[in-house]
């Protein structure tokens, strides 16, 4: 059952002395814990609190001010049940909702840069969560080159820390392109293949590296030099750089 109280002071305290609230002419309550609800219609937030379990409702008015833990402001629309949060209040409407950011860890549904959003299959619930990127956003691949939201596809890897709906940083794991064919001709230097696309008709050149893996269907390890032409293949490739190489070879006649 949702009660309205008399906050913890405590937490309010240790904002105060963290300087992330002014000091009010009013007694301050403070409460920490995580949101349960958020009631957009009649602005009100319910927080189950940590060590005790109850929930609490919270008012929120066009005073409240709502920020990460950065000191970054956001709406409450961007919250998000889950959301660790810490509040102050005052006559029990909250005057400051201090958001401290969670991580969702799954792959790139959706990416819409023109509205700058992302739509993220949470790992475990399957269930999507649709994140605000800003361009304070920091996007990187887990080797720490930096990227853009446009760069981003369906499939990719993706572990967002976010506050609310607000995505403050996306590590990428890529997803390889992939290209299915038939091998065209084997390179001499035992490093390249040309392979024509089924897709397109197109013939396109692949690089093979130490650490390119080569399979059959079946699972079977082969070497670069059991490659042949007109040996079906499906090949996983990051900027035409094989990372793995299923062949369906071609019968010996």
């Amino acid at each position: 059952m949702e009660t309205v109280r008399p906050f913890v002071v405590g937490w309010a305290g240790a904002l105060v002395a963290a300087g992330l609230l002014a000091a009010s002419a009013h007694a301050l309550a403070g409460l920490a814990g995580n949101v349960t609800k958020v009631d957009l219609d009649t602005r009100k937030l319910v927080v189950t609190e940590a060590g005790t379990g109850r929930d609490v409702v919270v008012m929120v008015n066009d005073q409240t001010m709502i920020v990460t833990n950065a000191g970054k402001a956001i709406t409450l629309g961007d919250l998000r049940k889950g959301d660790g949060v810490g509040i102050s209040e005052v006559g029990g409407i909250a005057t400051q909702i201090v958001v401290k950011p969670l991580e969702i860890k799954g792959v790139v549904n959706a990416v819409d840069p023109s509205e700058k959003r992302l739509v993220v299959t949470e790992a475990g619930t399957d269930q999507d969560v649709t994140l605000s990127v800003g361009d304070q956003t920091a996007i990187e691949t887990q080797a720490g080159q930096r990227l853009e939201l446009r760069n981003l596809k369906t499939g990719d890897g993706v572990a967002v820390t976010h506050t609310g709906a607000v995505a403050e940083r996306i590590v990428v794991n890529i997803r390889p392109d992939e290209l299915t064919g038939f091998i065209k001709s084997v390179g001499g230097d035992q490093k390249t293949l040309v392979v024509t696309d089924l897709k397109t008709n197109t013939d396109i050149s692949v690089v093979i590296t130490d650490r390119t893996t080569i399979v059959t269907t079946t699972g079977k390890d082969l070497r670069f030099q059991d490659l042949k032409r007109g040996d079906g293949v499906g090949i996983a490739h990051h900027a035409s750089v094989a990372e793995k190489i299923v062949v369906n070879v071609k019968p010996i006649r």
